[in-house]
């Protein structure tokens, strides 16, 4: 072994060990972040699978699964969970495939096209991110209600359809596509909109899943404007949730988490299994953008 070889050997092993101390370090603050974050959801788990006679407070461990299910069929039948999740999930679907045929045409047109005043359009899409719902809601609702809109699965997935962050995220996704597919079909003659159903769209399958997906788990836990659009006819989830803290409703705590519970079910297995989308989609935006 010639000396520079033994000048190298230490550095080596000390790279080794500092890569090995970064790994245990990186996979201890992970396991903390997953414990933490996971610990919620078990208590509210717990809390429902538990005897009545159990301090919901001191629930770790569920002990009476037979009274969690009981929990669980009284809040869809007699507390109308299984209504509300109904209404839900169309009125979220309504929005998703709204959204999908609105976004992805401002993507498409942003990305692929110049027209008088679209730096100034693109500006102010972005911008309306930063605006919380709150300072326009009413004259959201004010729309809403001239439409005949209220209280419709429409009305509400009507404003929760142009998504300013769902087309950006296409924009990212449009940037990839190779422009000659595009110029080759204007010159075989096809016309505006076959060129996006027939080319565009097939070829943003990851960048609409991963759109989809975060416009689901928004919409499906969205309360400030359902609680405003809705009413008789159609019952938002996080409404209804909501309403079972009031207190001249009495329902059993055990209840409330069962609810809880169902609610957080399909945000959680939708984002299981599409999580690589949501990744790559968010991965993609923050460096192209």
């Amino acid at each position: 072994m010639t000396t520079t070889q033994r000048m190298l050997a230490p550095q080596e092993v000390g790279k080794k060990r500092r890569s090995r101390a970064s790994l245990i370090i990186m996979v201890v603050l992970g396991v903390a972040w997953m414990v933490v974050s996971l610990f919620p959801v078990w208590m509210v788990f717990s809390a429902t699978f538990s005897s009545d006679s159990t301090d919901m407070t001191k629930a770790y461990l569920p002990n009476d699964f037979a009274n969690g299910w009981e929990k669980v069929l009284y809040s869809i039948t007699t507390v109308n969970l299984g209504g509300s999740l109904i209404d839900t999930f169309f009125y979220t679907s309504v929005a998703i495939v709204g959204m999908l045929l609105i976004c992805t045409l401002a993507a498409y047109e942003f990305s692929f096209f110049q027209f008088p005043g679209k730096s100034l359009m693109f500006t102010v899409l972005m911008g309306s991110m930063m605006l919380p719902l709150v300072l326009y809601v009413v004259p959201l609702y004010r729309f809403v209600f001239n439409l005949g809109l209220a209280d419709t699965y429409l009305g509400v997935a009507l404003p929760l359809m142009v998504s300013p962050l769902s087309v950006f995220i296409l924009m990212q996704f449009m940037e990839d596509l190779p422009r000659s597919f595009i110029e080759s079909a204007q010159v075989d003659g096809a016309g505006h909109f076959r060129i996006f159903f027939s080319i565009v769209m097939p070829l943003m399958r990851n960048g609409m899943i991963t759109a989809t997906i975060l416009l689901f788990l928004a919409v499906w836990g969205a309360f400030l404007w359902p609680s405003l659009v809705t009413g008789q006819e159609v019952e938002a989830l996080s409404v209804t949730i909501a309403n079972m803290f009031n207190p001249n409703f009495y329902v059993d705590p055990r209840v409330r988490f069962a609810a809880m519970l169902l609610a957080l079910i399909p945000p959680v297995l939708v984002y299981i299994v599409f999580q690589r989308y949501v990744i790559k989609g968010i991965s993609m935006s923050g460096v192209k953008g």
